[in-house]
Formats: C-alpha cells, structure tokens, sequence
C-alpha cells in the first residue's frame, strides 16, 4: 500500500533551471554556456546545496571565477527564474494531497526555496520537506534517501518517488522505494505509471 509520495523539485514540480539559465544567458547576454556551467555545477554549488557555505561565500568566489564583464548576480538571477512551476504537476499534487503523505525532496539551495515560495506558494500543499541544506548531504547521497525514508514515517515500499534524474533516483531503487521517472510535458503517463503502483488519483 502507498502511504506517501515524494517528489523532486528541480524537473518535477519546476523546470530544471539550470539548463534554461544557461540557455538564456548565452542568447541574451553572450555568455559562454560552459564558463556558466562550470560554476552552477561546481563542487563549491554543491556546497552550497548542502548548507556548508552561504549565499555570500558562493556567489563572491562565483564572481572571481567568471571572466571581466559577467555578472554572477545576473547569473544567479537567471538561474533561479529558470525554475518555472510545471502547473500539471502542481494540480497532480493538490489532487494527491489528503489521500498520501506529499513529501519534497530535494538537493536545494534555502535561498532559492525561499524565492519559489514567495513566487508560487508551493509549500502549503507539503506534509515534509526534505532539503540538503538542513542535512548537509545532497543527491544521490544513499544516506540522504535514508534520512527522506526515516522523515517520512514509511517503509520503502509504502514510498513512490518522482525524479527526472535517473542516477540521482538509483540510491532510492536500491533501498526498496518505488520510483517514477517524470519527463517535462508528459504527466499523462506519470498518472498512469502511478496508478500502475496503486497510486489512487
């Protein structure tokens, strides 16, 4: 039986921002994609995700990395907007909610949550949250999906996870969570993979 359903954040319920920053910044600004690039998938934004620096402390050394004339501040910008809502996974949330624990797990950044809150009001359909920042670990950290297993109060098969990135759901198959690979546009088939797992929508 399903007790709970987690979702991820970046290319589930928001678009992966990355990739669209760095589209956007290239055509608009003439950044380099893979100078941007470097820096969104540092080990020190990895740091960040976990909670081990601050804002401040990441986008000062962002600054210092980028060439004379980029703008770390715009691409933190950018990044950030580029998470857009995907609004059938939101209603596919609010449906599920009531009926299933509704859980986020996600290798995140607080200040870039903070902002997608203000901006969407996302959290009021959540029961948990789960961040790397409040564990300093991140994605695919087996140890972080045992904290998300133990937070949500549900042995693993009573858990169906939806992410967009395979290796980041591998941990969790490994574990005995049920997982779901979500592909932007295609929440038609997300319904029916969960129903196919007893998911009652």
């Amino acid at each position: 039986m399903v007790r709970a359903i987690v979702f991820d954040l970046g290319g589930v319920l928001f678009a992966e921002g990355k990739s669209v920053a760095v589209e956007k910044l290239a055509r608009e600004h003439g950044y380099k994609k893979d100078v941007v690039l470097a820096v969104l998938s540092s080990s020190k934004s990895m740091d960040l995700r976990k909670g081990l620096i601050s804002d401040e402390e990441f986008w000062g050394w962002a600054q210092r990395q980028i060439p004379e004339g980029y703008d770390a501040l715009l691409i933190k910008k950018e990044w950030y907007g580029g998470y857009v809502l995907d609004e059938d996974i939101f209603g596919l949330i609010k449906r599920l909610g009531g009926k299933y624990r509704i859980i986020a797990f996600s290798g995140n950044i607080r200040s870039r949550v903070e902002f997608l809150e203000k901006k969407y009001r996302f959290r009021r359909l959540l029961d948990k949250e789960i961040y790397s920042f409040d564990y300093h670990r991140t994605k695919p950290d087996k140890q972080f999906v045992e904290i998300m297993i133990e937070e949500s109060g549900c042995r693993p098969r009573e858990i169906v996870y939806i992410e967009d990135n395979d290796r980041y759901a591998l941990p969790a198959r490994e574990l005995g969570v049920r997982v779901v690979i979500y592909s932007r546009g295609e929440v038609r088939k997300l319904a029916q993979e969960l129903q196919k797992l007893g998911v009652k929508l």
